[in-house]
């Protein structure tokens, strides 16, 4: 289809009258915008009505007294990034550590054993605190005070009505 030669040439006949059109009204266009009293590098005047108006027409003139970089003012080129060499190898010891790990932790390349010597070391290491059930005379004792302490209560008075 585009092998054919005649097409491509015939297209680009076609669109060469409104390229030509196009590119003189891009012209006209800078030309106009050229001849107009405003320039696009200065801001535009804030709204007087706009609380910040003020502050904003501040902040506008100091940029045009501002004073642009030098190129002196550059930071010098920091020294402890890495290489692109030393990247890569970073990045190959980084594959090289996953493939093991991969390696290390397939399927059927580990079993469970010794399981109660483990238990029973874990147990030696982590002793549980003795346990804080309350007993038959605890839960006596506090009864026993909650009925004390209900008995001492006195109602509110009520309100006259």
């Amino acid at each position: 289809m585009n092998d054919e030669t005649g097409k491509i040439v015939r297209l680009g006949v076609l669109f060469r009258g409104a390229a030509q059109v196009s590119l003189l009204v891009g012209l006209l266009a800078g030309l106009t915008a050229c001849a107009s009293s405003i320039s696009p590098f200065t801001p535009p005047p804030a709204d007087p009505s706009s609380p910040v108006a003020a502050a904003a027409n501040a902040a506008a003139k100091d940029s045009k007294d501002a004073v642009a970089p030098r190129f002196i003012d550059i930071p010098a080129i920091p020294t402890d990034v890495r290489t692109p060499v030393q990247f890569k190898k970073a990045v190959g010891a980084e594959k090289i550590a996953a493939d093991k790990l991969k390696r290390d932790t397939a399927p059927s390349t580990w079993t469970l054993s010794d399981t109660e010597g483990y238990a029973s070391k874990a147990r030696k290491i982590g002793k549980a605190p003795p346990s804080d059930i309350p007993t038959d005379a605890d839960r006596a004792a506090t009864e026993a005070f909650a009925k004390a302490a209900r008995d001492r209560a006195t109602a509110p008075p009520s309100k006259p009505q």
